[in-house]
């Protein structure tokens, strides 16, 4: 059995600029583990909550999305407590926001470890998570961002919800490849501003800029400059109408994939 989970909440971060606090997903995500308190540190979904990949077409399998709740967590190169150490995290994230992880199946003695996308250099980046620091649910959103025809489609399960054309990063600063997820949500102190009314940061990062302040990490955002929608200006991030960027506020939680191809 599954229960309904509330709002998650995205905090402020630099960049380039001061944003504000903004409420990410309006309680969209599917669900949390059976009997857990909402907020409870150790939720650990039972086998029967956790879609099986062969009992559905992939399309439909949900994301599993870890929220730490430790104050702090190390992840590891294999899933023992004596594995070597990739790289720790504070349950507020360097943007501001909730740490979350998108996770693969339960693994270990006992499925208490999950393999973890972790948001670090480089792209691509995963090791494994004890679950008793994470507070796990189900997100069924998607995000497909196709390189070529400057377009991101949202999808729910295997229903496609809405399509925008989009800008990308430009020949010397591309957008990388690879599946990612949201990190945080953001605002701008002004609608007006680069980054226009809301910015997603993503676990991404620019594979071309490595000096900038908090790393370069890639957003989806909106934007000042309408004529970059439809053609490649950035220094990467994903660059959408702000109209557009305003429809996916109220539906995606922290933790939705990414995929760009």
């Amino acid at each position: 059995m599954t229960t309904p989970r509330g709002r998650r909440r995205a905090w402020a971060f630099g960049l380039g600029l001061t944003l504000a606090a903004v409420a990410a997903g309006g309680g969209r995500l599917m669900a949390q583990h059976a009997g857990a308190n909402s907020g409870a540190a150790g939720s650990l979904l039972p086998p029967e909550a956790t879609p099986a990949p062969g009992d559905l077409p992939g399309c439909a399998v949900p994301t599993l999305v870890g929220t730490l709740t430790s104050v702090r967590v190390t992840a590891r190169e294999a899933p023992s407590p004596t594995a070597m150490p990739i790289a720790s995290f504070d349950r507020i994230n360097p943007q501001g926001a909730p740490q979350v992880f998108d996770l693969g199946a339960p693994e270990g003695e006992g499925g208490r470890w999950y393999r973890a996308a972790l948001p670090v250099r480089p792209n691509g980046t995963s090791g494994f998570l004890p679950a008793d620091a994470l507070n796990v649910e189900l997100d069924p959103y998607r995000i497909v961002v196709d390189r070529e025809h400057l377009t991101l489609t949202l999808s729910k399960a295997c229903s496609v919800v809405r399509t925008f054309t989009i800008g990308l990063g430009k020949e010397s600063t591309p957008t990388p490849n690879g599946t990612f997820y949201i990190i945080s949500l953001l605002r701008p102190p002004t609608g007006s501003s680069t980054y226009g009314p809301y910015a997603y940061g993503l676990s991404a990062f620019s594979d071309a800029i490595t000096d900038w302040a908090g790393g370069a990490v890639i957003g989806i955002h909106g934007t000042d400059d309408p004529s970059s929608i439809g053609n490649r200006k950035s220094h990467g991030c994903i660059r959408m109408r702000n109209r557009d960027i305003e429809y996916l506020v109220p539906i995606l939680p922290l933790g939705t994939p990414v995929e760009i191809r």
